[in-house]
């Protein structure tokens, strides 16, 4: 009976241990989204890291410190943890939303369109990735009209 009623404390007691350590990442991860929306971007990224020391595989930890480096404009690191966020994500369409925003800036926009692409065939039902696959088409056909007008000009004089 005392043996049955120490498992049953144990089994207590480490339920509630798991559920302290859910309190504390949402606690952290509500944190990381309030200071990224502060532009506090210092303070997102260590609470980011602080959620990846004891879950690495973190998706929206992976994706807020992607957010933190394209704010800061490193579009190369912001990529990697994106890239890395996908692995683990349950919601594809939101990191292949923002790999392609990532080659909007950088002006790859076949690129762009294509991650963008993927994130709809996911989830057709995602606004942001039509918007930046639309945004994307728009930037491209522009700067075809702008060549053709270029080889016309060059043309005629």
């Amino acid at each position: 009976m005392f043996d049955k009623d120490v498992e049953t404390f144990k089994n207590i007691a480490n339920r509630i241990n798991n559920l302290n350590a859910k309190i504390k990442l949402i606690a952290l991860l509500e944190k990381a989204r309030y200071e990224y929306q502060q532009n506090n971007y210092s303070e997102c990224e260590n609470s980011c890291r602080q959620i990846l020391k004891t879950n690495p595989k973190n998706s929206i930890a992976l994706r807020g410190l992607g957010c933190v480096m394209q704010a800061k404009n490193n579009y190369k690191k912001a990529l990697e943890y994106y890239n890395l966020a996908l692995e683990f994500s349950e919601n594809k369409e939101i990191e292949y939303t923002l790999i392609g925003m990532i080659y909007y800036l950088e002006e790859n926009l076949d690129e762009a369109i294509k991650h963008f692409n993927f994130a709809i065939e996911i989830n057709d039902n995602y606004d942001p990735a039509y918007e930046g696959r639309n945004q994307s088409m728009l930037e491209n056909h522009l700067k075809i009209a702008d060549l053709q007008d270029q080889l016309i000009r060059q043309k005629i004089f």
